[in-house]
């Protein structure tokens, strides 16, 4: 009997310390029960996890109590569980003790509060930090990035932050370095069509009284937070990020274009409608000879557009991609459509376009 409630207690603490997905989703964690006490982590950033952390560790410094109240309660008894109860009260009355000193002294003490100290002036009070910081942590343009069930990074205007459970990290974009360490990539199906990448960044700060701190993202969610950082992300050389599936499709559509017929054009090259930063350099012009009567084919049949060369290769492919539909390998033998007259046309259709030479006169 002691064996399964052991068992069952060792899975309820790590549900706790660590909750699984189906607890977010029903709202079991301890940030979602005491929600009405925490208040509101974006009106009120600092104070919403200086309880937090608060609360959180003094549920966690209980649980070891609390195995000991489940065996009681499974009826289990043993001379050696009155000791061994003192030895595990030790532990909520020193983290009790501990809450009690972070609070005093105008709660200075605070883990949260001392991330904040390096930017506190002296003769300043560490609240008018807190407050610019909270009216930042407002702006609608941060971003926001899930790390786990217990953790996530925020960058805002000014501010780069990692929250965990026991505390964040807190410095200034100005003052931090972000530095790739490392790599590693998992296939989430076996035909390896649908790979992730996750990045090891070190956040490496100038100033000697800021720690430096690690977080772990994927490379999708890496390519939306750079253009909210002041700097870029550096990446070493031996790291190699892996490009989305876009990209790989951008490429090798790219390389199926290039095979086809070269389109002369006799007009000036303009940018691309779609980017306007690339020069339109591709050409609908129908060459598939149309299937038979007697075969039945899924896809419309391809027609001529008449549009003029309006689009690279890229946006084409991208615009592919985005009405493609299915798997990622049929995308290539599906059709697409004209973005312009809706045109039907299949990949033998896309010409490279390229200007028209013009004799030595």
């Amino acid at each position: 009997m002691d064996i399964l409630i052991t068992l069952f207690y060792i899975l309820f603490s790590i549900c706790v310390v660590y909750p699984p997905a189906e607890f977010v989703s029903a709202g079991f964690t301890i940030a979602q029960l005491f929600d009405n006490w925490l208040g509101s982590e974006n009106t009120n950033f600092i104070g919403y996890h200086m309880k937090r952390t608060t609360i959180t560790v003094l549920i966690h410094s209980m649980l070891p109590a609390g195995y000991l109240a489940t065996l009681w309660c499974g009826g289990v008894r043993g001379e050696w569980m009155l000791s061994a109860a003192a030895a595990v009260l030790i532990i909520p009355f020193y983290m009790g003790y501990k809450m009690v000193s972070w609070w005093e002294y105008d709660k200075s003490k605070h883990p949260v509060v001392k991330a904040l100290q390096p930017y506190v002036t002296p003769g300043i009070d560490w609240r008018v930090v807190a407050s610019n910081f909270n009216v930042e942590f407002r702006s609608v343009d941060k971003v926001s990035i899930t790390l786990s069930a217990t953790s996530k990074f925020v960058v805002t205007h000014s501010w780069l932050v990692k929250v965990t459970q026991y505390g964040i990290n807190l410095v200034k974009q100005r003052d931090c370095a972000l530095v790739a360490t490392a790599t590693d990539s998992h296939n989430l199906s076996t035909s390896g069509e649908d790979e992730v990448q996750y990045v090891n960044i070190e956040a490496i700060p100038s100033r000697d009284d800021i720690k430096k701190f690690t977080f772990r993202i994927s490379t999708t969610s890496l390519r939306d937070l750079q253009p909210r950082l002041d700097r870029a992300i550096r990446v070493p050389e031996h790291i190699s990020l892996l490009p989305t599936l876009i990209e790989r499709f951008v490429d090798v559509f790219k390389q199926h274009v290039e095979q086809n017929p070269v389109y002369q054009i006799d007009e000036e090259v303009e940018l691309c409608i779609g980017c306007m930063q690339n020069p339109a350099d591709v050409k609908l012009d129908r060459r598939c000879v149309p299937p038979p009567p007697h075969i039945e084919d899924e896809h419309l049949p391809c027609q001529q557009c008449n549009c003029r060369v309006l689009w690279c290769t890229a946006c084409m492919a991208r615009w592919w991609a985005a009405r493609a539909g299915g798997a990622p390998a049929s995308w290539l033998a599906a059709r697409g459509s004209c973005p312009v007259c809706r045109a039907p046309f299949c990949l033998r259709d896309v010409r490279p376009a390229r200007p028209a030479r013009r004799a030595a006169s």
